[in-house]
Order: structure tokens, then sequence, then C-alpha cells
């Protein structure tokens, strides 16, 4: 881990500059690794989890408890435990539901609601819970021992005394700042797709747009606010893709692997950010100098990396089917938001030159 909250603020206080040209590519191996969860019984979200690489469990949701988080060793697979997370209005429940969790400082967890985050401790009981003096939001990250989520033009943190503002917070408490409703509606929109992870005394923040996103801003406490640029190899603008299936040809738009970006970091510090493209997934970021490696896997509809650890890619493996599609008849499907399996697997290098201290032995 990079050292310290000192050191985070150097790294921040040069993001303004241009970012490096990417330094290299690297590709997932499929051909070899290890086999953590190989249920078909399984229907897990690979979007929304968080991992504790220090206690080795996985945390993710699975249609098994709907109203609840699962834990599962990253060493056996085997089932650990399960944090209820219902749906209500109470002061234990999630208002319309669970929308995001992170690795607290100590090994415990937040989960958190449109409305407000219920922490539990690393044997999964319940501490307390927190509604943040922010807009309507469905992320949360652990910055510097407490739960934070972003809010228009910052970052709202849980302080020892009352909520503390980090950045230049636009909102008015629970109220957006907008100078027309549509304005209000677009900035409200942004804001639900927003996604947030903090290292050290840092929060790092990304939003979606329709073309993908451009930057990921950066707040610490008593900082400007900073902008790390987000790698744009790969990126083909304009461009339509024909799809002809049992006869019939459609067009639709090439992905850009950057829409609904979600961050989150790999053991060495390096910022992680993984999209929506299924063959270039994401980039790995040195956030200090902004030198990047692009991850992709071979082109494939069923495997949604997750997370780097060392130099290894954590995997979700989605099941395909059969399904009749109106106007098209039988097609073969992958079911995106069911895997049911997870699995370890090594990067291998494909180009370019390596960032200095990334991924130390991908050769």
């Amino acid at each position: 881990m990079r050292g310290g909250i000192q050191s985070a603020a150097v790294g921040i206080a040069i993001l303004g500059g241009p970012v490096a040209e990417a330094q290299q590519v690297v590709e997932v191996d499929f051909e070899v690794g290890r086999t953590i969860i190989d249920d078909e019984w399984r229907s897990m979200f690979h979007h929304d989890i968080a991992v504790d690489w220090a206690r080795q469990v996985l945390y993710v949701r699975d249609d098994e408890e709907p109203e609840g988080i699962m834990a599962f060793s990253l060493e056996t697979g085997e089932w650990v435990r399960t944090l209820p997370t219902p749906t209500g209005d109470g002061p234990r429940e999630l208002t319309h539901g669970f929308r995001d969790l992170a690795v607290a400082r100590g090994g415990g967890i937040y989960a958190a609601g449109l409305l407000r985050v219920i922490e539990f401790d690393a044997s999964g009981g319940f501490v307390r819970t927190w509604t943040p003096n922010a807009p309507t939001r469905q992320a949360v990250c652990d910055l510097a021992g407490a739960p934070a989520v972003p809010t228009q033009g910052g970052v709202v943190r849980r302080g020892p005394d009352g909520d503390e503002n980090i950045g230049p917070v636009l909102s008015n408490g629970r109220a957006l700042k907008a100078a027309t409703v549509e304005v209000g509606v677009a900035i409200s929109r942004r804001l639900s797709s927003s996604r947030i992870a903090c290292l050290d005394g840092a929060a790092y923040v990304v939003s979606s747009y329709d073309t993908g996103s451009d930057s990921v801003f950066v707040y610490r406490a008593g900082h400007e606010e900073r902008r790390i640029a987000v790698p744009t190899d790969f990126v083909e603008d304009d461009c339509l893709r024909a799809v002809t299936v049992n006869g019939v040809t459609l067009r639709r738009e090439c992905p850009v692997w950057s829409k609904r970006l979600r961050p989150s970091f790999d053991d060495l510090g390096n910022l992680v950010l993984f999209g929506s493209d299924k063959t270039t997934q994401g980039a790995i970021i040195n956030p200090e100098t902004g030198c990047y490696a692009m991850v992709r896997t071979p082109s494939n509809r069923i495997h949604r990396v997750a997370r780097i650890h060392a130099d290894s890619a954590l995997v979700f493996r989605h099941p395909t089917g059969r399904r009749h599609i109106e106007g098209l008849g039988e097609m073969d499907v992958t079911y995106g938001n069911s895997a049911n399996g997870v699995s370890l697997h090594p990067l291998r290098r494909v180009t370019g030159d390596p960032c200095p201290g990334m991924l130390p032995s991908v050769g």
C-alpha cells in the first residue's frame, strides 16, 4: 500500500497534469488459475461486491438471500455468514433496498441504500446506522475509518460530531442545487450512478454519462478537487456494429468500455476501474503518475473481472442458455446478473511497456 495520508496528498497534488500514454495492455489468462466457487445453484451479482483480502472473505449478493449479503471464503469457497439487509424504513433496514457495500476499517462492512448506511462489525454483528445529510445516493466507502458517500460536488463523511463535507460540496444538505428542473433531473441521475472508492484520506468518485466517464474526481479534506483522466484507449467514436441472428441483421453502437465504471484499489494502491465492455474490461491506473494498464479478456460473454489483487484478476463466471427472443427466435443468451462461479486468474502482458511498480511479476 502506498504509504499513508501524506504520500496520498502528494499524489493528488499532481493529478491536474496530463495522463501518461498507455504503457501496457494485459489480458486475463483463463488457461490457469484457481477456482473459488463453482456451484450451478448460485446466482451472484458481480457488480456490487466487497472483498476483504486481509481476511480472505468475499461479500456478494446472491438470490439465495434476497435481503441479505452473503460472505464466502476466498480460500475454500464456503459460506461464512450472511449480513441482513432487509428492505424497509426501520433503523436496521434499507429504504428501497440494498445498493452498495464496502469493507470498513477493522474488517467490518458498510451496506448502503438510497437513504441510510448500515454498519456491521468483522463478525457480522450490527453496529449502527447512519443517514447522511446528502441527496439520495447509491454508493459508500470507508474514508479514514468512517463511512462516506458521494454528493453533488464532493463527499459527505460521518464525523464524530456530525456529518463532514469534503470538497466543494454544492448540495444544500439533502437538496440538490440546480438552475432548472431539467438540470436538477440530470444531476440527480448522474449522482445516482456515481460510485466511490477510498484510500487512506482520499475519496475517488466516478459518474457515468451516455458516452462513458471521462474523469475520476478526487476529494481530500483541506485540498482542492483534482481529477484523474479516464483512459480513452479502445473507445470507438460513432461506431456501429452489425450482428446477424437467424437471418435478421441488427445494428448497435459499439460499447464504450468506460460506461458504468466501478472504482476499487489493488493491493499496491493503484486505482482500478471496470466498466461495461466485455473485452476491454477496465484499467489499472497509478494515481500519482497517471500511468496505466488496460485490462482485456479473450472475447466472450461469460466472464466479468471484478477486482485486481497482486498480479491476478478476480473473475465472475455467468451461465449461458437458450431463450426465445420475440422476432428473432431461439438465441444463445448469457445471464449477466446471475454468476455461478468465481475464480482467480493471472494477468499476462499483451503489448507495451509496464508502468514502474505496477503488476511487477506480469511478463
